[in-house]
């Protein structure tokens, strides 16, 4: 049944075409005017189509896909290539999306000429940034389509169907605004630069505590924030006006916010979100964090050097980047809170074993794989979610949440991408490139050196899940939970503070409501507390 929003799209943008054709003839023109570049375009161009009666989101533009909820179909091809052996588009230049284009009908591969009849609303983007930033709304200068153009495809019609899309707007990237109590820093990284060969810069979004007078000589604690997939340092405004709406002097949060910087990293990269771990596609990041972000904010800002007072914070990819800085980087980081982290254990990369099943996209049974489950919705399948995200950046490079991981774990291919652990187009997964990720399958990792990685997780971390988490991640946990708690050790002065939960009937989200996970603010103050009280009863040297 067609949604309000749809049937109200459809009315507003009918009129602009009004042709209608065959399933077996569908053309998308995309052009360019020098009133809006006047300079020749390089990048990727995406045709981004909505059904009408799609089970979108009120209000839903194309521009918005993918979309978990109610896939819609997307066509894309290269315009010009970076490299220069290919010239870019010039204004007024017509840029075809036919049936040589990569295509996704929403549920399977497919091309133009396999839409099915409908009516229909289509946006494109020409994404300049295409292998330089994870999407096109990061890119400075892409260029997309203002308003939807409507189309219609009726059977047997006797044409064939030109649709014509104007890339009549350009994106804009906001640039980051320090604010009182908010401080936007940038550093060049040697490291990344050196690796990728162009600049690469360091982005922490400062959140300075409460009353902090950058005259005084008092000291202070750090929580570093990893924002999740798609997140990056500007989340430290959002950080901010939670605090400004919190009222209660005595809170937990406002006492957090007196005694430590809060910090938000930047994760972001081509290849989506970094986890901060080294990695043989987005370089090493993690190193970069170590040996030059964080030095460099410690000489601009009065932290503590400390790493009983370097506090790690993450969800999601988020989650996972801090439970891997923690477990790697032991001597920079003393305590780690980590939610709904991403796949802890290749055995359940969300629901597929990268190590034993042959297929991504099919289970034993034969039955689809989910990828993302909601309440009351059908379940995105990972081969819609590896689809959509093949069409925007082939070879593993769209920048999606897929091609993230892969460009994490996997190594190089030949061609410079990453390697895929999967068939894009069959689901096969390739298990010598599994085992080749496996360096970060952290439950390999604890099983490999127990007498290491234990204890930090017993003192140092605590990690919750909902066991009814969108993405399947409670099934990772599930299996890194008995290894941990099945340890032990000599208790150290700073005690076992280190815990691993799954909480019944709470998902990806709403996590963040449960008590365990509101009381985090607190348990941060106790552990500095501690460490203080263990530090002032040091005998003197």
């Amino acid at each position: 049944m067609p949604t309000v929003a749809s049937v109200r799209w459809f009315t507003a943008f009918s009129a602009l075409v009004c042709a209608v054709a065959s399933a077996a003839d569908v053309r998308f023109e995309a052009s360019f005017a020098g009133s809006v570049r006047s300079s020749p375009a390089v990048g990727r161009l995406v045709v981004f189509l909505q059904r009408e009666g799609a089970d979108l989101p009120p209000g839903a533009t194309p521009l918005d896909g993918p979309f978990w909820d109610d896939p819609q179909p997307l066509f894309a091809t290269d315009v010009g290539n970076a490299a220069g052996t290919q010239a870019g588009a010039k204004p007024g230049d017509v840029l075809i999306v036919d049936d040589r284009a990569d295509g996704f009908l929403g549920r399977a591969r497919g091309k133009p000429s396999e839409l099915p009849p409908g009516k229909y609303v289509a946006q494109a983007v020409l994404n300049t940034g295409f292998k330089m930033v994870s999407s096109w709304r990061r890119a400075d200068g892409s260029l997309f389509t203002r308003v939807p153009v409507a189309f219609e495809i009726v059977a047997n019609a006797d044409a064939p169907l030109v649709v014509k899309i104007p890339l009549d707007a350009v994106n804009t990237v906001p640039p980051r605004k320090s604010a009182p109590g908010i401080e936007y820093v940038e550093f060049r990284s040697a490291l990344l630069s050196t690796f990728h060969g162009r600049d690469v810069m360091l982005r922490a979004g400062v959140v300075l505590p409460e009353g902090y007078d950058p005259a005084a000589t008092n000291q202070f604690a750090a929580v570093y924030e990893v924002p999740g997939f798609g997140g990056d340092d500007r989340g430290a405004s959002g950080h901010a006006q939670r605090l400004a709406r919190d009222t209660n002097e005595k809170s937990a949060e406002r006492e957090l916010h007196r005694r430590a910087f809060w910090i938000v990293l930047d994760p972001e990269s081509p290849n989506g979100h970094t986890l901060f771990a080294d990695s043989a596609n987005n370089g090493p990041c993690g190193e970069a964090l170590i040996k030059e972000l964080i030095p460099a904010l410690e000489s601009r800002y009065r932290l503590k050097t400390a790493a009983t007072h370097r506090l790690l914070r993450g969800h999601s990819s988020g989650g996972w980047s801090t439970l891997w800085l923690a477990i790697t980087y032991p001597d920079t980081f003393g305590a780690c809170w980590s939610t709904a982290p991403d796949p802890v254990c290749f055995e359940q990369f969300q629901s597929i074993n990268m190590y034993k099943d042959d297929n991504a996209f099919i289970d034993a049974s034969g039955q689809e794989r989910p990828s993302v489950r909601r309440a009351g919705k059908r379940p995105l399948s990972v081969r819609e979610e590896s689809g959509a995200e093949d069409v925007l950046g082939p070879d593993n490079t769209s920048g999606g949440q897929w091609d993230s991981w892969q460009a994490v774990a996997c190594p190089r291919n030949l061609r410079g991408n990453p390697a895929a652990l999967w068939d894009p187009a069959t689901g096969k997964i390739d298990h010598a490139i599994a085992e080749a990720s496996a360096k970060y399958d952290i439950v390999r990792l604890v099983r490999a050196s127990p007498g290491v990685l234990g204890p930090i997780f017993k003192q140092r971390i605590r990690l919750v899940v909902g066991d009814q988490d969108n993405f399947f991640l409670e099934n990772a946990v599930r299996i890194l939970k008995p290894e941990i708690d099945n340890l032990s050790f000599l208790t150290l002065p700073e005690g076992s503070h280190g815990s691993i939960e799954i909480l019944p009937g709470f998902d990806h989200g709403s996590i963040f409501g449960s008590p365990r996970v509101r009381g985090f603010a607190r348990e941060m103050i106790e552990h500095l507390n501690r460490v203080d009280g263990l530090a002032s009863a040091k005998p003197a040297e």
